[in-house]
């Protein structure tokens, strides 16, 4: 246990102040765009191709959960070679679950496992973004 403590604390810490938001699961920390572990958002207008409903809402909620100072836990590197990270700001100990719980995006089972099913049962329970109504 204690081994794997020391190596989840060894794994590399990227930060910056009020990073550029792409959408609601990416941003560009420093030279790094980062994917949100974990968290998937609906896709914004690409093209001809429209936004995904609630898209821009959970894009806004990214933007004010990274106000500020913004740090990110490497998890892993996604098939696009970004840095897939666990992130923490001013505004939240954990920008991904805070990203879930408002609704306006989902928990990515197929790589979490269930690490923000307790996020996303929040969210549907109280109705939040897109789970408002059902």
């Amino acid at each position: 246990m204690l081994a794997a403590l020391a190596l989840a604390n060894a794994l590399p810490v990227i930060t910056c102040d009020a990073p550029k938001v792409h959408d609601g699961d990416t941003l560009r920390c420093g030279p790094e765009r980062v994917r949100l572990f974990g968290v998937d958002a609906p896709e914004v207008k690409r093209g001809k191709t429209p936004a995904a409903p609630f898209a821009y809402e959970a894009r806004d909620e990214l933007i004010r959960l990274t106000r500020g100072h913004v740090a990110c836990r490497f998890v892993e590197r996604d098939r696009y070679k970004r840095f897939v990270g666990k992130c923490w700001s001013n505004a939240s100990p954990d920008i991904n679950a805070a990203v879930i719980r408002s609704g306006y995006a989902t928990e990515y089972r197929r790589y979490s496992k269930g690490a923000y099913a307790k996020a996303e049962a929040e969210a549907k329970s109280t109705g939040r973004g897109h789970w408002a109504g059902r």
